[in-house]
């Protein structure tokens, strides 16, 4: 069968007359990829449409160094008007699933085709609109899957130092609390014995139980390096002078507590000379095991307290739109994200008295992690210590979020395009983008807000405001104009 009886059959071409057809036909050029080679990849510059006369072609996009599969074309499909359109590279990769046979047309001739005939340039703009939804779809999946992935490392990374401790606590406290059953048992037997008569036992316990509590009581003291050694050799000395062969092993559990010498006394004062190490040495033991209780608390609490950031940064169990504070989700933005701030300055200047808006929390989420991501990306391995500003206020009936950074800035031939479906500044397959597309229709789309961005070399910010009564008609409009300046 001729290109032309191919084309004929095609729905594209229904409204093209069989001159217009052939001309079509002699303009164009066919093309032959055989199974499992590649037609189209993305990031490569777009000269013709293409129509499939025969065959499969998988097209599949990058993301995060793994490849996503968009659709299969079959005979009578074509592709590569969007970035004909756009003037942009592929979006996308073809792969051949079984020998293609493609029809391409020029740019030059597809353009003429779409003015002069309207039945041809509907279904080009039907399709077109189709495909750039379903792409906008996987990127927005990108970006809550982005978001999930930043949840969990930030997460790992927070859970480690907490988790760490209580095992290391856990494990100190199993050879405590041995420790302090053989030492009570042994008291146990002098007093069995005789060698310790009741009262003292008693006296014992009381004096231990009453200098745990002021240690309970007491508020932590913190001692520079210097003055807690010298605490420690006092200790241990008056340790060794009651016959304490372990005396430099017992100190710093007693320097650390907070305990001096005259609390000490207490203690050994009341048992007799030759029970005073083992008195002495069960104090101790229940001073560590005290605080290594502590150490374990503390150390769930801070589980408690990532846990509680994290519901709140994905907004879990809660409904779709929330009342949000904007400061408290920027803080947990930033919690979530500690683990890409090492080295890099963050700045906070939140207004406590900006009202409360009416929002999608965690899409508002997704883009405070995409814009202080990218500001994190733009300082590091620059000269000089990055920054990052985080600013919050209210202007009118909105209010106003702010992300800057000292970085390079952004370029001028591409600040247009910033905002652009699927437009980034890195490599194919290298990361995930800029993310301000996505960014973009979350705050203008979905809540009738708007995103402007003022950029020169030191200084670059991104500007965000949003109504504080929520989305209003204003978020219907799709088009609505971008705000961009070079400088001041």
């Amino acid at each position: 069968m001729s290109v032309f009886e191919d084309l004929r059959r095609i729905s594209l071409f229904e409204g093209l007359s069989d001159e217009e057809l052939r001309r079509v036909v002699e303009e164009g050029s066919e093309k032959v990829v055989p199974a499992g080679e590649v037609n189209g990849r993305e990031g490569e510059p777009v000269e013709h449409l293409y129509v499939i006369l025969d065959g499969d072609l998988r097209i599949t996009k990058q993301a995060d160094g793994g490849e996503i599969v968009i659709n299969t074309y079959t005979p009578g499909s074509f592709f590569a008007e969007v970035p004909l359109l756009a003037g942009t590279p592929f979006l996308a990769s073809g792969r051949a699933l079984t020998d293609c046979r493609m029809f391409l047309i020029p740019n030059q001739t597809f353009r003429h085709m779409l003015t002069e005939h309207p039945s041809f340039s509907n279904m080009i703009l039907e399709t077109m609109a189709e495909r750039v939804q379903i792409l906008q779809s996987v990127a927005g999946q990108r970006e809550k899957l982005n978001s999930l992935g930043t949840l969990a490392a930030g997460l790992a990374h927070e859970l480690n130092n907490p988790a760490a401790a209580t095992r290391r606590s856990a494990s100190d406290l199993r050879a405590c609390t041995a420790d302090l059953r053989a030492l009570g048992w042994r008291l146990a037997n002098a007093a069995a014995r005789g060698d310790l008569n009741i009262s003292s036992l008693d006296g014992l316990e009381r004096a231990v139980r009453e200098t745990l509590a002021r240690v309970e009581a007491s508020p932590a003291v913190s001692f520079d390096a210097l003055e807690e050694s010298v605490r420690e050799e006092e200790i241990a000395l008056w340790l060794e002078d009651q016959g304490l062969s372990d005396c430099w092993e017992l100190a710093p559990t007693f320097a650390g507590a907070g305990l001096d010498i005259e609390g000490l006394e207490a203690v050994a004062e009341v048992a007799p000379p030759h029970l005073r190490p083992d008195a002495l040495r069960y104090l101790e033991a229940a001073v560590e095991v005290a605080g290594l209780l502590d150490e374990v608390e503390g150390s769930a609490g801070r589980v408690s307290e990532i846990v509680g950031t994290m519901e709140g940064y994905s907004y879990m169990d809660r409904a779709p739109v929330q009342d949000v504070d904007v400061n408290h989700s920027l803080r947990d933005t930033l919690s979530v994200l500690v683990h890409r701030l090492n080295g890099v300055e963050v700045e906070r200047d939140l207004d406590p008295n900006r009202p409360r808006v009416t929002a999608h929390g965690a899409e508002l989420n997704q883009v405070w992690t995409s814009l202080i991501d990218n500001a994190v990306d733009a300082v590091s391995g620059g000269e000089g210590s990055g920054r990052i500003w985080i600013r919050t206020g209210c202007e009118g009936d909105r209010v106003l979020v702010e992300v800057s950074d000292n970085g390079p800035g952004i370029p001028e031939e591409i600040r247009g395009r910033i905002f652009e479906p699927f437009f980034t500044t890195k490599e194919v397959g290298a990361g995930t983008g800029l993310g301000l597309d996505v960014s973009y229709r979350v705050v203008v789309g979905r809540h009738g807000g708007d995103i402007h961005v003022v950029s020169e070399p030191g200084d670059t910010r991104f500007e965000v405001r949003l109504p504080v009564q929520g989305p209003g008609d204003e978020a219907s409009v799709a088009g609505r104009d971008l705000r961009i300046e070079a400088g001041r």
